[in-house]
C-alpha cells in the first residue's frame, strides 16, 4: 500500500513544478473533489489563478486575476489562452476523461492534464504526471471517503470519537456516560466495512446507539468478548484481537488510533494499518518500539500544556518561561 499524506503532497509538488513552469499557462483548473487541494499548491507555486471545474465549465469570472507576467490577466475563465488541469491522481483516466468531455465545445482555451501521482499505466491518460505510484495507494484527504471505508476496517476510539480520559474509563457509570456523549473526531463520509474495537461486548448497546445518533453507517461491529475491563488488561490482547479479526478478513485496509497497536496489528495481519495518531502508514515489516511511540505522544501533550499554562501569564513572565524552557543544546 502506497501512502501520501498532505505534507507528501505539498513537498512533492514543490519538487517537481519544473515540470510545468515556462509552458505559458494562465489558468489552474482542479478536478473535484480530490484535484481542488493539489491545483491550489500548483497555483500558487505558478502565481496564477485556481478555479474548480464547474466555475471553469459555466465560464465563471476570476476573482483575485493573479499574473506573474506584466500582460493584463484573464477576467473570466475563457479569457485564458492555456489552462492545466489538475488531479491528485490517476489510473484508469476516467476523471480525467470525464472531465475533459465536460467542456463546452464553444470553449476557446487549450487545455492540459497534470497527476501529481500516476500509476504505471495511467502516465498515458494525462499530459504531465510528477511522481509514478503503483497502485494500491491510500491518501490522507481521501480516508474517510466511500471508495476506502468499504473495504476498511475501523477503530472507534481515537478515530471516531475521542478516547476517554482515565477518569472516565472507569468500566462503570463515568465510562457508560462517555459512551453515550463521546465527542465525534473524524467524521466518515460513507458506509464503513467493519468497526473493530477494543470496548467490551457487554457495551454494545450504548456503542450501537452512538453511532446511529451520529448517523455512522457500518457493515459490521466487532466487540471485544471479555468480561470486565481489568480482565482485558491482564491478557492484554488489544493488537491481537484487532490483528487476528483482520488478518482472516477480506478487508484490506485498517484506520487505527494508537501507533504501538497500529504497528502490531500490521505485523499479525501482514496487512497495511494506517495510524491517526502519527500519520503514516505501518506495514508488516515495520517496526516500532513502545518507548519511541509513548514518547512522541507524551512529548505533544506536555507542549500543549506549556502553551495553555504560558497563555494565561503577563509578557515579561512569558518570555522568561519560554527561555528557561527552551531545549539545552548539546
Amino acid at each position: 500500500m502506497n501512502y501520501k499524506s498532505y505534507g507528501d503532497l505539498s513537498e512533492d509538488i514543490a519538487a517537481s513544478l519544473f515540470k510545468v513552469h515556462g509552458k505559458d499557462y494562465d489558468l489552474v483548473v482542479g478536478i473535484p473533489r480530490s484535484g481542488i487541494i493539489p491545483a491550489s499548491m500548483v497555483a500558487l507555486g505558478l502565481h496564477l489563478d485556481m478555479m474548480g471545474l464547474p466555475d471553469f465549465i459555466d465560464n465563471q469570472p476570476l476573482k483575485t486575476r493573479l499574473r506573474r507576467k506584466e500582460e493584463k490577466p484573464p477576467g473570466a475563465a475563457w479569457d485564458a489562452k492555456k489552462v492545466l488541469f489538475v488531479d491528485d491522481s490517476v489510473i484508469t483516466g476516467k476523471t480525467v476523461q470525464k472531465a475533459r468531455s465536460a467542456i463546452p465545445e464553444n470553449c476557446p482555451c487549450i487545455i492540459d492534464t497534470l497527476a501529481i501521482y500516476a500509476d504505471p499505466d495511467g502516465k498515458q491518460h494525462v499530459d504531465f504526471h510528477f511522481y509514478t505510484l503503483e497502485s494500491p495507494c491510500a491518501f490522507q484527504w481521501n480516508l474517510f471517503t466511500p471508495a476506502i471505508l468499504s473495504q476498511s476496517c475501523v477503530d472507534i476510539d481515537g478515530v471516531l470519537c475521542v478516547d476517554p480520559t482515565d477518569l472516565q474509563n472507569d468500566d462503570g457509570e463515568q465510562y457508560i456516560a462517555f459512551l453515550n456523549n463521546a465527542e465525534l473526531l473524524f467524521l466518515p463520509a460513507g458506509r464503513i466495512g467493519c468497526l473493530v474495537t477494543n470496548r467490551l461486548e457487554k457495551y454494545r448497546s450504548q456503542t450501537e446507539q452512538w453511532l446511529k445518533q451520529q448517523g455512522i453507517d457500518y457493515e459490521r461491529l466487532v466487540m471485544l468478548d471479555l468480561p470486565s475491563k481489568e480482565e482485558r488488561q491482564r491478557q492484554g490482547i488489544h493488537s491481537t484481537h484487532k490483528g487476528l479479526f483482520y488478518k482472516n478478513s477480506d478487508y484490506t485496509f485498517f484506520i487505527e488510533s494508537a501507533t504501538r497497536q497500529a504497528a502490531s496489528i500490521a505485523k499479525i495481519s501482514g496487512k497495511a494499518v494506517y495510524c491517526c495518531e502519527d500519520n503514516r502508514v505501518y506495514t508488516a515489516s515495520d517496526k516500532i518500539s513502545a518507548k519511541k511511540g509513548s514518547h512522541s505522544y507524551t512529548k505533544r501533550l506536555l507542549s500543549a500544556s506549556k502553551r495553555k499554562i504560558l497563555s494565561s501569564f503577563p509578557s515579561p513572565l512569558k518570555t522568561a518561561l519560554r527561555e528557561r524552557w527552551k531545549p539545552k543544546k548539546a
